[in-house]
């Protein structure tokens, strides 16, 4: 349980961050504030982190949920073949 907390958590955050860091060059708000290209890249490479960390969260995710993920699987395609077991 604390386990999927923590991971549930990494991936909140993660993906808070990649999501507000892509609106930020998506819409170029860090143009105008010192030195713009530089802000960029450091914006980029925070984009470019949280999306990584995020993607081997979701891996974990999968892998520490796999047999439910087979069940829950499992089930809809029996009751999608009409078999309501």
């Amino acid at each position: 349980m604390k386990k999927n907390f923590y991971l549930d958590l990494l991936l909140f955050l993660s993906g808070l961050i990649c999501i507000l860091t892509g609106i930020v060059l998506d819409f170029h708000l860090f143009a105008g504030h010192g030195n713009g290209r530089a802000l960029k890249g450091i914006i980029t490479a925070i984009h470019t982190y949280s999306g990584y960390i995020m993607a081997a969260g979701l891996l974990f995710h999968l892998i520490w949920h796999w047999k439910w993920i087979k069940a829950a699987v499992g089930k809809s395609l029996t009751r999608a073949n009409g078999n309501q077991g």
